[in-house]
């Protein structure tokens, strides 16, 4: 599923997170990509809401590297911003949690494509536009549909 989303403010993104996130199921692995001041942990915070985890404990894990906020599924949520690329010969904390409950990625842009081709991801690019925000959405999960 490939679909682009368009967002005119915060609160529009904040619900478009809330509609991914009542429609994961608990093991995906959700990687947000953008620029400085996109959205990204915006969209986040939705997606969290739908956990029933309070929009107000969500914040942008940039110098602790991950949160854990427990909700209807534990939600793992990293930044990776500070870190960058990572060479390819070292372990990716990401991996520890893959499976565990729901994982997402700020800043996914810097893991590798391996990531992207995972079966339980969903890819999710928001851009900067003269109207707000884009918002673009792929996986190959069936039940994902905005």
């Amino acid at each position: 599923m490939n679909s682009t989303l368009l967002s005119s403010g915060p609160e529009k993104t904040l619900a478009l997170g809330r509609r991914l996130g009542r429609l994961l199921r608990g093991d995906e692995v959700v990687l947000v990509s953008g620029e400085l001041g996109a959205g990204k942990t915006v969209f986040i915070k939705g997606l969290a809401a739908a956990l029933d985890i309070p929009v107000e404990e969500v914040v942008s894990p940039s110098y602790v590297l991950m949160n854990l906020y427990n909700g209807k599924v534990d939600l793992y949520h990293f930044d990776l911003y500070r870190l960058g690329l990572m060479p390819a010969e070292v372990e990716n904390p990401v991996d520890e949690y893959i499976g565990a409950g729901i994982v997402v990625v700020e800043w996914a842009q810097y893991l590798g494509p391996d990531y992207f081709a995972l079966p339980t991801a969903v890819a999710i690019g928001i851009e900067a536009d003269v109207d707000g925000r884009r918002i673009s959405v792929r996986t190959e999960l069936p039940y994902i549909a905005l």
